[in-house]
């Protein structure tokens, strides 16, 4: 398809608002103050529009320097994921609601997968599911737990959630 020169454009597009005002004349004689002032803001604007177009013209077109610029690139190839534990975990042990909302639903998951493969519910009523787990992570993931009556306390301590991700491990 080929596009037509930027003056072919902008003659179109004076060439219709022209005619869209003698409409406007014609079908409402008594708002022709009100057209010719549309008129002028439309044609005022096309010539903004076509001065810019013209003054780009003029420089070249070079990339900007944050363009040009090299990327910085991470030592270590991280998955984004593990950062995003990582800052959860980090955060769980600041306080009792990101250890209720951030840390309890990821042990969760991983726990209630693991018991899976086992043919065990982590919320089916009985206590395999606690044995199999340990005290400290069954105490993150049991399913009668309820959210924390004040939420800036105190987060789980490193060395619990350390001994239940070792219980995670031994199921696997």
């Amino acid at each position: 398809m080929k596009t037509h020169p930027w003056w072919r454009r902008a003659a179109g597009a004076t060439l219709l608002a022209t005619a869209g005002l003698a409409i406007a004349l014609v079908v409402r004689p008594s708002d022709s103050g009100l057209a010719a002032e549309a008129y002028v803001l439309f044609v005022g604007a096309l010539g903004m529009g076509l001065l810019a177009h013209a003054v780009a013209r003029l420089f070249p077109t070079t990339p900007s320097r944050i363009h040009a610029a090299p990327r910085p690139r991470r030592k270590d190839k991280r998955l984004a994921g593990l950062e995003k534990i990582e800052r959860e975990l980090e955060m769980s042990t600041q306080s009792a609601f990101d250890t209720h909302y951030r840390l309890r639903p990821l042990l969760r998951e991983l726990a209630a997968t693991r018991l899976a493969r086992r043919g065990i519910d982590l919320d089916a009523p009985g206590d395999r599911a606690r044995e199999l787990l340990g005290s400290d992570l069954w105490e993150l993931v049991r399913p009668d737990l309820v959210r924390p009556a004040e939420h800036h306390a105190a987060g789980a301590r490193l060395a619990t959630i350390e001994r239940a991700v070792e219980s995670l491990e031994q199921l696997a």
